[in-house]
């Protein structure tokens, strides 16, 4: 049951349960005895409000007089929207969810605050927006105070994601997921190599795979020659490992080196430049190896005493030092057989998998032919244009700059360049001033000689028909 109750001459219903007063709409009106009041509008012109020049307006006044589409949505507001989509006309069909928020004035149509640009001012609208060179979502943001047409977000995009100038200053590509080295079958089947500065002072390093064993050579210079009189040591000492991993550093990139491989008959595999994370096995032991010697340098200590008590000490997660694994022994201990770890090593890489993928996802393939940027390398600063000639392996491509040179290059340093093509003339050398690193000269960009294999991950092929060696230990090499 309601109730009219009358109170300071206004009617109010009160609804009983329930605890509040609803207005009624009547009372509203004016009374007979009163004297209406003229009432005031107010005109708001939306296109004074709008931040664009008035010369932008009149060239946007002027294509919508042109643009057909919009004259037909013009025409449709005026004589009111069909109640029924399929009686809207095709062209106009989009808008029609978007109705309520449609207005026109002075010529100009207007989507809420934002001025609805014609087809033919769209291009154009879109670089001056971009004119700054702002990201994707700034340019956005622009957009969305002032101008709307169809597919405004996906056109922006794609225009930003073709622009030459911001598309060589990009960002690096985040990580892609890990991808382990093959766990060897065997002790120094598979070692890795590489040379770092101590107090001012070259040394080599070499590390087995599958014992995490490595060893220090001081180096008295940087020549491949005397890289190889230490590698040569080694293999005489521990056989001669199935394959090689190393950097593309000048000394393992010569002719010496090259010979080397051939003669003692192992397999030399690379990493791609820029991406020493692919020798991380090597680049792991240089950083234990560094952090030990400063140790024992702080602390006046014997560092042959710490490399013994380094390798004498349980790897975590594996039971066994890395002595143990590869020399069967520890210390003047010895043992039966040589310590069976090759699962726990396999476990321990899926476990370190499991981390690292969790911020990572895998690039796309590219194939042949892939227009791409290059992510720079000291010195060059910005992403260079270039094509796909062939993939190395999964992760690693061989790429034709437009000066004809051939580079080779990781997926993650290969970002698409969409819409581009090889022959345009897009290749820009800026060249910024950098600060000279004390770090060891890498060799100039070249395509990995014929007698490596160009591969990061891949594990020996011994299906080919390379000619068996004998070493004089004994052992077959195939």
């Amino acid at each position: 049951m309601m109730l009219r109750i009358q109170k300071y001459d206004l009617d109010v219903i009160y609804v009983p349960g329930r605890d509040m007063l609803l207005a009624d709409t009547l009372s509203r009106a004016y009374l007979p005895e009163s004297t209406p009041v003229e009432a005031e509008l107010e005109t708001v012109n939306m296109v004074q409000h709008l931040p664009i020049s008035s010369d932008r307006l009149h060239d946007i006044r002027s294509a919508t007089e042109k643009d057909t589409t919009l004259q037909l949505l013009i025409k449709t507001m005026s004589q009111r929207w069909p109640k029924d989509k399929s009686q809207v006309p095709s062209e106009i069909r989009p808008y029609f969810s978007l109705q309520g928020e449609l207005s026109h004035q002075d010529g100009i149509v207007f989507r809420g605050e934002r001025a609805v640009i014609p087809d033919k001012l769209r291009s154009d609208i879109t670089g001056r927006l971009h004119s700054s060179h702002l990201g994707v979502e700034g340019c956005l943001r622009r957009a969305r105070e002032c101008v709307y047409w169809l597919g405004m977000n996906d056109q922006i995009k794609t225009y930003i994601a073709k622009c030459d100038i911001c598309r060589s200053m990009d960002n690096k590509q985040q990580k892609e997921t890990l991808m382990s080295h093959e766990v060897p079958s065997r002790p120094w089947a598979k070692v890795g190599t590489d040379l770092f500065v101590f107090d001012n002072k070259n040394y080599l390093i070499t590390v087995d795979y599958w014992s995490n064993f490595w060893e220090i050579d001081y180096l008295i210079d940087t020549k491949s020659t005397t890289v190889i009189k230490k590698l040569k040591a080694h293999f005489a000492r521990q056989g001669i490992p199935d394959s090689v991993m190393s950097d593309n550093g000048p000394q393992y990139a010569s002719q010496d080196f090259q010979k080397f491989c051939e003669l003692w008959g192992f397999q030399h595999v690379t990493s791609s430049p820029g991406y020493p994370q692919s020798n991380g096995k090597a680049e792991s032991a240089v950083k234990t190896a560094k952090r030990l010697l400063m140790k024992a340098k702080a602390a006046g200590q014997d560092p042959y005493l710490a490399i013994l008590d380094h390798r004498n000490t349980p790897s975590q997660g594996l039971d066994s030092s890395p002595a143990q694994r590869l020399l069967s022994r520890r210390t003047k201990t010895l043992l039966p057989e040589v310590v069976q770890v090759s699962q726990k090593l396999k476990n321990r890489q899926q476990r370190q998998g499991t981390y690292y993928n969790k911020s990572a996802r895998d690039l796309d393939t590219l194939a042949t032919g892939d227009c791409v940027r290059i992510q720079p390398l000291p010195p060059n600063a910005v992403w260079r244009l270039g094509r796909v000639l062939k993939p190395v392996d999964g992760r690693s491509y061989e790429v034709q700059l437009q000066s004809g040179s051939v580079i080779r290059r990781n997926r993650r340093h290969l970002r698409r360049a969409p819409g581009v093509t090889f022959s345009d003339p897009l290749d820009m050398e800026i060249s910024i001033p950098s600060q000279p690193q004390a770090v060891r000269p890498e060799p100039a960009e070249s395509v990995p000689v014929p007698h490596r294999i160009a591969s990061e991950h891949t594990p020996r092929d011994t299906g080919g028909g390379d000619t068996p060696v004998t070493t004089r230990a004994g052992r077959t090499v195939v």
